[in-house]
């Protein structure tokens, strides 16, 4: 009796343990199976892109905030040597070449500071600049046509030309407004309506 009980349990575990291992084969497949791991490495690599993507634009905007100071301060000592020449043409009777003085001053201070392009780069503000297929960060990849319309069920158009700003405005969801990176890869923005909703896209062609 204690033999056939013995032998029943060695029986129990055998199956238990066959289970276990065909569980653990079919898992093995489906995690190494190409149809799983492409879309999942063409995610993370569609991540990474983004994460560069990001720093590359926190990189730039440190720098030309660096730039803007400089170049302030660089008016700033320019503009106070200006002041004390004016000052002292203004004594002497000078007066037009004061006055000259002094439109330059006013020039000086009104003129924009802008940073200039990197070498060999050349921002892309045309409508054609988002013309492509793009992942969006719901998963969904949409292609944008050359006319201001997709393959799905949305339109597009430029909104600001000087910020490279577009309005996708969707079917069955609010529109999105978002800015082209100075890259040409990511869409990113917020819901037109709700300025808290974040949403983006990468190029994927």
């Amino acid at each position: 009796m204690r033999y056939q009980r013995l032998s029943l349990h060695v029986i129990v575990v055998a199956i238990v343990a066959s289970q276990l291992a065909v569980v653990s084969s079919a898992e093995v497949e489906k995690k190494d199976s190409p149809k799983l791991v492409v879309p999942t490495e063409l995610d993370r690599h569609e991540i990474r892109i983004r994460s560069l993507d990001r720093s590359y634009r926190e990189s730039i905007t440190r720098l030309n905030e660096a730039y803007q100071v400089d170049r302030e301060s660089l008016r700033k000592s320019l503009t106070k040597k200006l002041t004390k020449q004016q000052d002292v043409l203004t004594e002497q009777g000078e007066l037009d070449e004061a006055v000259g003085v002094r439109d330059r001053i006013t020039e000086l201070k009104s003129r924009r500071i802008s940073p200039p392009l990197s070498l060999g780069v050349t921002p892309d503000l045309s409508p054609h600049g988002i013309v492509g297929t793009w992942r969006w960060n719901n998963g969904v990849d949409v292609r944008n046509l050359p006319d201001g319309k997709t393959n799905g069920n949305c339109t597009w158009k430029l909104v600001d030309g000087s910020k490279n700003e577009y309005l996708f405005n969707w079917t069955k969801i609010p529109a999105d407004r978002v800015r082209l990176s100075e890259n040409g890869r990511v869409l990113e923005g917020t819901k037109a309506n709700d300025l808290t909703f974040r949403v983006w896209a990468v190029r994927i062609d």
